[in-house]
C-alpha cells in the first residue's frame, strides 16, 4: 500500500521499519478509503514516523500510544503550524486504529460513577445556584469532566489533592491547539468548576484564583460588525474558481443576506432547502425552526456549491469539509 504513495524504496523501507512499521500499510489503506488526498496521506505517514522515533527515544512501545503521549509529543516537539495542518489529527487517527486492533489499550474510565456524580452536582450548581443557561452548561460541564479525567487517570479520585501545578499543566496542554477565544472559554469553565469545588469544601485552597489569564490583543479577532462596503469586499475576496472559495462564498451569502448565525449554517441540512417554494428552514435557538425566503443570488450560490463542490457522502449536512473525511463542518462557540 505504501508503494501507491511513495516511489523511493529506501523511504518505504524506513516507514516499514519504524516503531509503527508493522501497522503503517493498514493505516494508509484506512486513509485511502476515507478519501484522503495523496499529499495528505504522505504527510500523515511522515507524522507517524516522527512520533514513532520520539516514542522509541522515550523507551516506549507501540502499545504505549495514548492521548497523553501524543499531547506530550506535540507540546515538546511540534510547532503550532504543524499541529494545525493535521499532524496531531493524523496521530489520533493512528491511535484509534491501534485500539481497534487491540494493540493500544483503551483507557479505563477512572471511577466513572464518582466522576459522574461530581459532574452532575456541578451542573445542578450552575443551573440552580448560578441560573445559567443550558448552552452554558453544555460548554462548561465537558471541560470539568475532561479536567477530572486527566487528573485522575490512575483511577483514584481525590479532589482534595488538586494543586496549582495540575491547573497549569492542563492549560499548557491546550495552548498549542486552541485559539485564544476558545482557551478563554475553557479557563472560564475551569474557574467556575474550581470555585464550585471550593464552595463545597472539596478543595481547601481557592484554586480558581490560580488560573492564568489569556492574552487578548486588539485587532487579532474578526470585527463584530461590517459595513456594506466591507461585506462586498469580503464576498469579492472568495476565489469562486476553487472548491473552498465556492463553499465559503455560499456561506458568506447566507450570513450577509439572511443574517444567519454560524451555528445555524453549520447545522443546515439538505432537506431544509425548499427549492420549489424558494424557502430555507433554519434551526435557531431553542431548537426552534423558522422559515426564511431564499433570495435568488443566495440560492444560486448554494446551488453552485452543491452542484460543483459538495462530495457525495452519508452526511445530510449542506456544508462539508473540503478534505477527507467528508463530514459536516463543526462550529465551536467562543
Amino acid at each position: 500500500m505504501l508503494e501507491d504513495f511513495f516511489t523511493l524504496g529506501k523511504v518505504i523501507a524506513r516507514h516499514r521499519t519504524g516503531l509503527f512499521g508493522a501497522h503503517i500499510d493498514g493505516f494508509v489503506e484506512h486513509l485511502r478509503v476515507e478519501g484522503y488526498a495523496r499529499q495528505s496521506v504522505r504527510f500523515a505517514v511522515a507524522a507517524v514516523q516522527r512520533f514513532g522515533r520520539w516514542m522509541d527515544n522515550q523507551g516506549l512501545r507501540a502499545s504505549d500510544a495514548s492521548e497523553k503521549a501524543i499531547s506530550e509529543f506535540c507540546r515538546k516537539q511540534c510547532s503550532r503550524s504543524w499541529i494545525q495542518t493535521g499532524g496531531a489529527a493524523a496521530l489520533h487517527g493512528l491511535l484509534g486504529r491501534l485500539r481497534r486492533l487491540g494493540i493500544a489499550l483503551t483507557p479505563v474510565q477512572p471511577e466513572g460513577e464518582a466522576l459522574d456524580r461530581v459532574e452532575r452536582d456541578f451542573a445542578t450548581y450552575l443551573r440552580q445556584e448560578r441560573a445559567l443557561s443550558a448552552v452554558t452548561l453544555k460548554n462548561y460541564c465537558p471541560v470539568a469532566r475532561l479536567f477530572m479525567d486527566e487528573q485522575f487517570a490512575s483511577g483514584s479520585v481525590d479532589l482534595s489533592r488538586l494543586c496549582a501545578v495540575d491547573i497549569h499543566e492542563f492549560v499548557l496542554r491546550r495552548t498549542h491547539s486552541c485559539r485564544p477565544k476558545r482557551l478563554q472559554l475553557i479557563l472560564t469553565a475551569l474557574r467556575s468548576f474550581l470555585r464550585f469545588l471550593y464552595l463545597r469544601g472539596q478543595i481547601a485552597v481557592p484554586l480558581a484564583d490560580r488560573i492564568p489569564a489569556v492574552a487578548g490583543w486588539r485587532l487579532t479577532e474578526p470585527p463584530k460588525w461590517m459595513d456594506a462596503a466591507a461585506i462586498e469586499r469580503t464576498l469579492a475576496s472568495c476565489d469562486r474558481h476553487s472548491a473552498i472559495g465556492q463553499r465559503d462564498y455560499a456561506i458568506l451569502m447566507l450570513l450577509a443576506r439572511l443574517g444567519l448565525r454560524a451555528g445555524e449554517i453549520v447545522s443546515m441540512e439538505l432537506d431544509d432547502i425548499r427549492w420549489e417554494t424558494g424557502e430555507i428552514r433554519v434551526c435557531g435557538k431553542g431548537q426552534e425552526r423558522k422559515r426564511f425566503p431564499l433570495p435568488q443570488d443566495v440560492g444560486q450560490a448554494v446551488a453552485a456549491y452543491l452542484k460543483n463542490v459538495r462530495r457525495p457522502c452519508s452526511s445530510r449536512r449542506v456544508f462539508l469539509r473540503t478534505r477527507a473525511p467528508y463530514r459536516g463542518l463543526v462550529w465551536t462557540p467562543n
